[in-house]
């Protein structure tokens, strides 16, 4: 075990455990939650059976890609599951945007936008209903939306027989209030007929409801067969998911999120855990030497530092894994309020996360433990002694050349974003600064020998002796200075590569979408093709460009292996070169009509399709199309990757209903827009600005989630490295000893370690600029034309100082405890 003399050794192993088991039991939770959560159905609460598509994508030997867009199911289907014995009714469910004014003294008063379903889907509950079934001519409401459409009458809320405005797909008709229905979920219901001269036999799922006494599996299994593996036949809690695409797509953000975040920090718990192995092994030297002494076997003394190393990680994972559990729910709930993730899930709180993170951290410190006891431990007995007096033998010169290889290719990355655009530049930029910490660490020792005997030479005899010492010290002991600069090097990279990495992307996508937005006004919230007319009329509108924010899936082979990924796009109407300008490269976007795209320059060259060409793709649906490209364009930031066209969602069952509306127009025409708006609390108008970006504004949590999810990280790093600065001073207690009996002062040696501390953070700085900085102003020059980090500059200056006050405070406070001690060397 631990000697008392390291308990300190022990408390910092500890801690770091407990700092990253934390944190990954948090990550370890979400990632369950996304993939086991299950949200009840409501609106199909009384059917027991939903039969869907499949929802995703098969790839082979990879995982599903899932469709973001409800995949659609053929309205026959009813028929043929009708016959199962043991099935008492079904319904073919779909979603249809609509729009429903009230009317009063033959005006049509404010209009609100909701959704309708066929009423045979709510029959199926038998929900108390005041008057009678929809018709052809007639519609069923909620109370709650019969009494907020009432609200603008003086008579209150509606009743049946009130007369009601109704906007459906591109018609618009006056129909009647046959009932009013107190039921979950849909707003409008429509009659069969209605619903079905609108989906032209392609439904979203079917409902069934089976026989009293039913056994639920064998009817279950028994639509399986009839229906055939196409289809996908759902119960239980399940069923939530099938309802609302929203859960599942929601468990998918959740899981992205959650995923990147298990899966980042083993990493980091690996460095800082090693680092307080290395550090703890280090102050043990002398003791395993002399084990080594007393004929203890190489295996026998890595058995000792394993076990030691795994007793101290059980004392800190054990309180991990509970905090773990509870961060992992405040932290679900923070992401469903700021919109991060659609739906708010129950957080699946089961022993499996908390198991496979126990198991995963113990594996990881003791695999740690017995490689950083490699070395000591097969040292011969007498060598190993001897070593223990003194700083450890140099780094290979292997070691050295392999980590400035590494450091050259963590900036070489960041030059790509000269000559490429988009998404890839950013990625090519960030992705090189794992490696520049990696070359760090491995070259560290003699970048730290050659920058301190540079500093060295410079200090003369008329220098302050503390700083003499300092500037002697760090390079005498450049082996262990090297891992303080590196792991600050690493809190200072990953800051700065967050910050300016996402800054940076908003100011380019700002910039693009400004430049690129040539209308006069946007409109946002849900729109019918109705409403949509309504905008065009309003006087002094040139031209209305409906847009809907989608996804579509490309698949392509690469080394013999069938790649799928999904690809934002946005679709947007007739006229778009009126209010769009993407900066085109070929074509034109005016020929943006029926089954036709336009691509990202940069997308379209790897894709390796030009203007007249097709090119294969999956909608948001997973219907297959082959568009024409009809133009390549160069604001594929602000923009998407694909531009559609409507027509081409609209013509496969997407694009019922529109996300913005972009307007060309004058100032009467905004004067008439904002008037027209005033009767749909739906919809707001804003008029454009030559500075004005085209997406609304997002919440800040959403737009700065990497920076959020850092700062535990970033909070973990620096107490952990803190803690290992600690445990680094306490192993000096005998050279303060000495340089006590040679007549230092305790002020002369406070002295000499701060300006150590200080230092190794300039060090830190330094090569954090290096790491990071550099990628990040070579990828501002490449996007945005200028060559410095693109976002807040304080941050550098601040994060720098935060280095400097843990490590004097860390080094300072340890030093200034031990010369308070008698301690002789």
């Amino acid at each position: 075990m631990f000697s008392r003399g390291h308990v300190g050794a022990f408390l910092a192993l500890a801690f770091a455990v407990f700092g990253g088991g934390t944190l990954v039991t948090a990550g370890a939770v979400l990632t369950e939650t996304g993939l086991r959560a299950q949200v009840p159905p409501e609106r199909l609460a009384h059917a027991q059976l939903l039969v869907s598509a499949p929802q995703r994508v098969p790839v082979d030997e990879d995982f599903d890609v899932r469709l973001l867009d409800r995949e659609p199911v053929p309205a026959d289907l009813a028929e043929r599951i009708a016959r199962v014995p043991g099935v008492e009714a079904t319904a073919a469910d779909v979603t249809l945007p609509v729009s429903v004014s009230p009317i009063s003294d033959s005006r049509v008063r404010s209009a609100l936008t909701a959704d309708a379903h066929d009423w045979a889907v709510a029959a199926l509950a038998s929900p108390p209903l005041h008057g009678s079934a929809p018709a052809a001519d007639s519609i069923v409401l909620t109370r709650e939306l019969a009494t907020d459409l009432g609200e603008s009458l003086s008579t209150g809320a509606l009743e049946t027989g009130d007369r009601v405005d109704l906007s459906l797909g591109d018609t618009r008709r006056e129909v009647r209030v046959a009932g009013i229905v107190d039921a979950p979920g849909a707003a409008v219901h429509l009659s069969t007929a209605t619903v079905a001269s609108i989906t032209r036999e392609r439904v979203d799922l079917i409902a069934v409801r089976l026989d009293d006494g039913a056994d639920t599996d064998t009817v279950a299994e028994a639509v399986r067969d009839a229906v055939g593996p196409g289809f996908v036949v759902t119960t239980g809690d399940a069923r939530g998911a099938v309802e609302a695409l929203g859960v599942g797509n929601a468990r998918l953000e959740l899981l992205a999120l959650a995923t990147s975040i298990a899966g980042t920090l083993p990493l980091l718990v690996g460095c800082i855990t090693a680092s307080a192995l290395a550090t703890a092994i280090a102050g043990q030297r002398r003791e395993l030497a002399l084990l080594r002494a007393v004929g203890a076997t190489p295996r026998q003394v890595r058995d000792l530092v394993a076990g030691q190393a795994t007793v101290a990680a059980a004392v800190g994972l054990a309180p991990a894994l509970l905090l773990g559990y509870v961060l992992a729910g405040w932290c679900n709930t923070k992401l469903a309020a700021a919109g991060v993730v659609s739906v708010q899930l129950p957080v699946v709180v089961s022993p499996l996360a908390g198991a496979v993170v126990a198991l995963l951290t113990l594996t990881i410190v003791r695999v740690s433990a017995r490689a950083v006891a490699l070395r000591a431990s097969r040292r011969p007995a007498t060598e190993a002694i001897g070593e223990a007096q003194v700083e450890p033998r140099p780094p290979t010169r292997v070691r050295t050349g392999l980590g400035l290889a590494l450091l050259g290719l963590g900036v070489i990355p960041a030059f790509a974003a000269l000559v490429i655009r988009g998404e890839d530049a950013f990625l090519s930029a960030a992705s090189g600064t794992l490696a520049g910490i990696v070359g760090l660490a491995l070259a560290g020792p003699v970048l730290v020998r050659a920058v301190t005997g540079r500093l060295a030479r410079g200090t003369g005899e008329g220098a302050p002796v503390t700083r003499w010492l300092a500037v002697r010290q760090t390079r005498a002991h450049a082996l262990r200075s090297a891992g303080s600069v590196t792991v600050l090097a690493l809190a200072f990279s990953v800051t700065a590569v967050q910050v300016y990495a996402q800054s940076t992307l908003e100011r380019a996508t700002a910039h693009e979408q400004t430049d690129g937005v040539t209308a006069a006004a946007r409109i946002v919230g849900a729109m019918t093709p109705v409403d949509l007319a309504d905008v065009a009329e309003v006087d002094g509108v040139e031209a209305a460009v409906p847009m809907v924010s989608t996804s579509v899936l490309r698949s392509n082979r690469w080394l013999g292996e069938t790649t799928t990924e999904r690809f934002s796009a946005l679709a947007v109407g007739p006229d778009a070169d009126r209010v769009l300008d993407l900066d085109a490269v070929a074509g034109d976007l005016a020929a943006l009509r029926g089954e036709s795209v336009a691509l990202d320059a940069t997308t379209a060259r790897r894709w390796g399709v030009g203007v007249g060409e097709q090119v294969a793709l999956r909608l948001g649906n997973g219907e297959q199309v082959d568009p024409v490209v009809v133009a390549t364009y160069q604001r594929g930031l602000g923009f998407g990757t694909v531009v559609a066209s409507t027509d081409l969602l609209t013509m496969h069952g997407l694009a019922r209903s529109y996300d913005t509306v972009l307007v060309q127009g004058d100032a009467q025409a905004i004067d008439g827009l904002e008037a027209w708006a005033d009767d749909r609390p739906g919809q707001r108008v804003t008029p454009l600005t030559a500075d004005a970006a085209l997406t609304t504004e997002r919440p800040w949590l959403e737009r700065w989630l990497g920076v959020v999810v850092l700062i535990p990280m970033l909070g973990y790093v620096l107490v952990a490295v803190a803690a290992s600065l600690r445990t680094t001073t306490r192993r000096r207690r005998e050279e303060f000893a000495t340089l006590r009996m040679l007549g230092a002062t305790p002020r002369q040696v406070l002295s000499m370690v701060t300006r150590e501390a200080v230092l190794l953070s300039g060090l830190a700085v330094a090569a954090g600029i290096g790491v990071a900085v550099l990628p990040m102003s070579i990828l501002g020059a490449g996007v945005l034309g200028r060559p410095w980090p693109q976002g807040p500059l304080w941050v550098l200056p601040a994060i720098a100082t935060i280095l400097v006050v843990i490590a004097v405070g860390s080094m300072r406070g340890t030093t200034g405890r031990l010369l308070r001690r008698s301690v002789s060397p």
